[in-house]
């Protein structure tokens, strides 16, 4: 059973796992991190702490000093 380790073949195996396994951490990190992004500013939409204008693929955030001003149409 120890031979089985000390094999090239084995170590070509244990180092493609440890290559697909931190590039798949790597893959759904970023996937959390968009997702966790996404849900923060689309509450936060929600609660009124951020003004928009537009809807869909084209809503804009505006900026404070916009959304304070009177004359701006929201």
């Amino acid at each position: 059973m120890i031979d089985i380790l000390f094999t090239e073949m084995f170590w070509w195996f244990f180092g493609t796992a440890v290559v697909f396994t931190l590039f798949g951490r790597y893959m759904a990190l970023k996937s959390y991190v968009v997702d966790a992004v996404t849900a923060t500013i689309d509450s936060l939409i929600e609660d009124g702490y951020l003004k928009t204008r537009g809807t869909g693929a084209n809503m804009v955030i505006l900026k404070h000093t916009e959304w304070c001003k009177k004359d701006v149409d929201i």
